[in-house]
């Protein structure tokens, strides 16, 4: 079996509202918040601004969000405040979509250190947003929109989520490293990062937004 890279989250991962399964194919940007208001998000990255509109779609990675986002269903309340995780002067990495013009952000990590920031465009691939429908030894089907998504997983694949680092750091102290199935479940909520691969989709992150409930 494929053995995993698991990063350790320091943030854990909250959907602002929740969200329906998507597809997209992104850029992003890594730079420092300028402003947060309302439903924008302004970003310098290599001595230019850019200006995101965040909504009901956009997820975000922050420290201390999953935990919010738990208090805040607790209450009843949608979810948690993106201002409260995205501060003027923070560094910061948007994933977005440019549709006319329009920059929507589809995932924002923050709590980055300060950077000159850089931009970039994903190679041919995207994103998906679903439930896992299977696990096996080097890929995961990802059902979206009716659609199922399967993706080849191995080595260069980061699985981040909460309690996943707990997971590995106690392979590691048998001298092993966690397989995807013992990282990722059936029925886990995740958006998966994929390029375009000559005979498959390879995943490069997969992000947990949710655990499957035990069993």
């Amino acid at each position: 079996m494929k053995h995993l890279s698991a990063v350790v989250a320091l943030a854990l991962v909250a959907s602002l509202v929740c969200a329906p399964a998507t597809f997209s194919q992104t850029k992003w940007v890594r730079g420092n918040v300028v402003s947060v208001a309302g439903d924008t998000l302004v970003v310098k990255a290599e001595g230019k601004d850019w200006t995101f509109k965040i909504d009901k779609s956009t997820v975000l990675t922050a420290r201390g969000a999953g935990k919010a986002q738990a208090a805040a269903e607790q209450k009843g309340e949608a979810g948690v405040k993106f201002a409260d995780f995205v501060k003027p002067g923070m560094g910061v990495e948007v994933h977005f979509k440019d549709a006319g013009g329009v920059l929507t952000a589809t995932d924002v990590h923050s709590g980055l250190p300060p950077t000159e920031g850089s931009v970039a465009a994903e190679a041919a691939g995207g994103s998906v947003r679903g439930r896992i429908t299977a696990v096996g030894g080097s890929s995961v089907t990802v059902k979206s929109a009716e659609k199922d998504w399967t993706f080849a997983v191995d080595s260069k694949t980061s699985i981040v989520g909460q309690g996943l680092g707990t997971i590995t750091a106690k392979f590691k102290q048998d001298g092993k490293l966690p397989t995807v199935s013992d990282l990722l479940n059936v029925d886990d909520e995740v958006v998966a990062y994929f390029k375009d691969a000559a005979d498959a989709k390879r995943a490069t992150e997969i992000r947990v937004l949710r655990k499957a409930p035990l069993k």
